[in-house]
């Protein structure tokens, strides 16, 4: 771009900026009423400066001209707030909009920023660390172990790595889960959008409550009827979502179905508050920087070329200096874009050009020490440091970071327990369907533990304890965080087990990547493998000595040497053989112990099965086989539909009299408030009877009528 400088086109463009100053001025001072304390003062300081003749060419920050009667070196207002409401930043929480523009900055910081997206990644995965699961009962472990865990169900590994993801960058992660009323176990869970959610605190429940709006794709099928199949579907299994097409409209949700976990950032606010706000100005500072260097480097690799085309009279040494004409200027310009767009750049001109860049000369500055500044306040967002992560250097010492461990324990333990509460509250619904009850063993037996709860007619208002057996789910353990060396850790435990104090293999094994359990049936069938082959051996020595005509140890000769047995003398202990069996002098037969073929058809023909059928998993002959290449004891213990419908049969039975609650339409309304607190605008929205869908599932609250009491055995075949 080529411009052309002259002085009458700069004073008329200063006359004209002038004149607009001037009735943007006179246009306030018309609006006065209307202005803000903070732009009314801002006018009086600079009357009090014009007054005392800080305007003008000779004052305090004149120009000499120009602008010299116009002074934006004002002070700012001691408001707190103020810097917030300038650079239209959100700082309101209390109100759905503004957090949601929080949230959609968190992310954005989370997708773009290595120092966040790195954080937020160690908060979300590094707690998670050693997961597993701890009950008395081995055989529950193995049953929550596959639906939590397991690829074909929940899938809990990497559900919740992305809840944790959420819960830092978002503040707040809305768990939803379906329940599967047939199997008595989760379908599948999920998580919702924060910005559709809408949270009512209530003055007679504990928790609030909950309202969601649908997804917008099942609202872009209920609205548009297309496809076809898909709206049809969806009006057929779920009739009442059509009453929740519109955008006003929020859906009333079970608090079992959909959890919060939320960062407690604001004591009062229903809604979590995203722990990366306290980043938010250093962000905005870091993104300053990055914007200067930008133009910098834009500069620098664009520079603006001033060139000067003439000569005087004493350059010539003439009485006349030499002007170009307008015929010179453009045989130059071109002669000079030709160089500029040329690979080898040369130009070659006759007479009087000076060309000066003015844009570009300056070097690109060390910003080293800011960037580290604003660096060490995003780390300390999350309890971290720079020689925390990096180790110290010269002169530094880990004294300092000291606190900053047990901030960050503190935050990654809090999360911890609420993952493990949140494994809980699903496990309980699962439990009551499925039967697993609480029990104390004796003698062998189990027997139920009941307890107490206090429940309120919904009627009558009527208060009273039941009694209802204690249900049984295991506990979900994490790796204890210690941010110290493992070795060192290791070689602690190992120190205490060596003083006497009882811990046991699993414990000091955790975390190892070793199957307990497997490593000793493999270390068992070792010891028979080496027993086997050793005595292997030994006979094979004996009958190599004997073939030969060697002398035979006497061990061996004991061992192996064929002995005449007397008839009514008995054998030899140390023969380890088996007498030869007698009609008529063995005793009788001992009771098989576990079931033969003939016991096992018997038993499938009482139970309807008929005999010879293929087990459960297995397939006839003919038929081939339509689940993957899985080895069969990999899939062992893993919990069939099959199964589990058998299972839940009288749990569900129980249920199934319980009708779902019908919600009424109602209609709500939301304030919208300015910074100052007055009422900006009051919003109208609807809700509306849900579908069983989202509604409590019916099996919460049936085990009081399982008709167990205090001390009853429990079946053999409960967990």
């Amino acid at each position: 771009m080529k411009m052309r400088f002259s002085a009458s086109a700069a004073l008329e463009r200063d006359r004209r900026v002038s004149e607009g100053m001037s009735r943007m001025l006179a246009l306030g001072a018309q609006q006065g009423a209307t202005m803000t304390p903070e732009v009314e003062e801002a006018r009086m300081n600079r009357r009090v400066m014009r007054r005392t003749g800080a305007y003008g060419s000779g004052g305090a920050g004149g120009a000499g001209g120009g602008f010299g009667d116009i002074q934006f070196a004002t002070g700012r207002p001691r408001d707190p707030l103020f810097y917030w409401r300038q650079n239209n930043l959100p700082y309101d929480f209390s109100q759905n909009e503004e957090l949601a523009k929080v949230r959609a900055f968190c992310r954005l910081l989370y997708q773009t920023d290595p120092i966040i997206g790195s954080c937020v990644d160690i908060f979300s995965k590094f707690p998670t660390m050693g997961d597993h699961l701890e009950c008395k009962d081995k055989r529950l472990e193995d049953f929550y172990g596959d639906l939590f865990f397991d690829d074909e169900h929940l899938d809990y590994e990497e559900f919740t790595v992305d809840i944790g993801r959420e819960y830092w960058t978002s503040g707040e992660a809305w768990c939803f889960a379906t329940f599967n009323e047939d199997l008595g176990i989760w379908d599948d869970e999920e998580l919702l959008n924060p910005d559709d959610v809408k949270v009512e605190r209530s003055p007679f429940l504990k928790e609030p409550r909950y309202f969601i709006r649908l997804p917008w794709t099942i609202r872009q099928i209920l609205q548009t009827r297309q496809p076809a199949w898909e709206y049809n579907k969806l009006v057929q299994e779920y009739p009442e979502l059509t009453a929740y097409t519109a955008e006003n409209t929020f859906m009333p949700v079970s608090n079992i179905l959909l959890k919060q976990l939320k960062f407690r950032g604001d004591t009062f606010n229903v809604r979590g508050v995203p722990l990366l706000t306290r980043a938010m100005r250093s962000m905005l500072q870091k993104e300053m920087l990055n914007t200067a260097l930008d133009s910098i480097a834009d500069r620098l690799y664009t520079p603006l070329i001033l060139c000067k085309l003439g000569a005087s009279a004493t350059d010539l040494g003439t009485s006349q200096p030499w002007i170009p004409t307008d015929d010179d200027l453009e045989n130059f310009e071109l002669a000079l874009d030709a160089a500029l767009a040329g690979d080898f750049r040369a130009l070659i001109y006759n007479f009087a050009v000076e060309m000066l860049p003015v844009l570009g000369r300056e070097q690109m500055p060390d910003l080293t020490p800011d960037f580290e500044r604003i660096e060490d306040s995003i780390l300390q967002v999350f309890g971290l440091s720079r020689t925390f992560l990096m180790g110290a250097q010269s002169g530094q010492t880990y004294a300092a970071d000291a606190l900053n461990k047990e901030l960050v324990t503190m935050l990654m333990t809090k999360y911890q327990r609420f993952q493990a509460r949140h494994f809980r509250q699903r496990a309980l619904v699962i439990a009551e369907a499925q039967e697993h009850y609480d029990y104390r063993e004796h003698n062998g037996k189990r027997y139920v533990i009941m307890e107490e709860v206090l429940e309120q007619d919904e009627e009558t208002g009527e208060k009273r304890l039941v009694e209802q057996p204690k249900l049984l789910v295991p506990d979900r353990r994490f790796q204890v965080l210690n941010l110290k060396d493992e070795d060192a850790t290791r070689q602690f435990i190992e120190a205490l087990r060596a003083s006497g104090i009882p811990i046991s293999q699993r414990t000091r094994t955790r975390n190892l990547e070793i199957d307990l359990d497997e490593e000793i049936a493999r270390s068992q069938d070792e010891t028979v493998d080496q027993v086997v082959a050793e005595q292997e051996a030994r006979k094979r020595t004996f009958i190599r000595l004997r073939d030969a005509g060697l002398p035979v140890p006497e061990d061996l000769m004991a061992d192996f040497a064929p002995i005449a047995q007397i008839e009514g003398m008995p054998m030899n202990p140390s023969m380890g053989q088996m007498s030869p069996p007698r009609i008529g002098t063995e005793p009788a037969p001992l009771l098989t112990l576990a079931p033969g073929p003939e016991e096992e058809e018997e038993a499938e023909a009482e139970a309807g099965e008929p005999p010879n059928a293929p087990p459960e998993g297995e397939e006839g002959p003919g038929e081939e086989s339509s689940r993957p290449p899985e080895s069969d004891e990999e899939r062992e213990g893993m919990p069939t539909e099959a199964a589990l419908f058998r299972r839940s049969a009288a749990t569900r039975a129980r249920a199934q009299a319980r009708p779902h609650p019908v919600f009424e339409t109602q209609e709500h309304q939301t304030e919208v408030r300015r910074p100052n607190g007055e009422v900006q605008e009051v919003r109208t929205w609807e809700t509306h009877d849900a579908s069983a869908k989202y509604k409590d599932p019916r099996v919460v609250g049936t085990r009081r009528q399982a008709g167990l009491a205090g001390g009853d055995e429990l079946p053999a075949s409960e967990g």
